[in-house]
């Protein structure tokens, strides 16, 4: 019997701490995209920081946008895993949507970049919840269980209680 119908959320940080290939992927493509298309909220060089360009203009929020299309590559090589959440048997788990935030950056200095990608799997099926495990199945494969753990960066998106029908 299923509980509820959910996605998960959770979110990967890059910054210029980077230990794996795709980190520094993400985080140099996206420094340098950020170099490349901000120059026109810099206001001829006065704002450097990506807070300052988007107090100077709300079109600067489209960045967001724009780094997310110079690493879109990068995230289809993942294969809709997401490499920072796996079941406890360690098998990744899969991503329908990721989502490029830009969290600070600066044209003056690379280490201030920091952004995140946050990745939403699909509709899950929740079947229990035992302690900080949420026991899971993807939608149309509810015999094919996985277990989670509830970490602090791990985010539930609650989609539709399920019921009970009585006749």
């Amino acid at each position: 019997m299923a509980l509820a119908s959910i996605n998960l959320r959770v979110k990967q940080y890059f910054n210029f701490m980077c230990r794996t290939d795709f980190e520094r992927r993400i985080f140099h493509d996206t420094y340098k995209e950020f170099q490349k298309r901000s120059k026109i909220y810099s206001l001829d060089e006065q704002a450097h920081t990506f807070s300052q360009m988007q107090q100077a203009s709300e079109k600067a929020n489209a960045l967001h946008q724009k780094l997310q299309y110079a690493v879109m590559n990068s995230i289809a090589a993942l294969e809709h895993k997401i490499p920072v959440l796996n079941d406890l048997e360690d098998h990744p788990i899969l991503f329908d949507w990721a989502e490029l935030y830009i969290y600070t950056s600066d044209l003056l200095n690379k280490a201030a970049h920091v952004v995140s990608i946050t990745y939403t799997t699909p509709k899950l099926i929740l079947h229990e919840i035992i302690g900080d495990l949420l026991i899971l199945s993807y939608n149309g494969k509810e015999h094919e269980t996985l277990m989670v753990k509830i970490t602090e960066n791990l985010m539930v998106n609650y989609e539709q209680r399920e019921n009970l029908v009585y006749s």
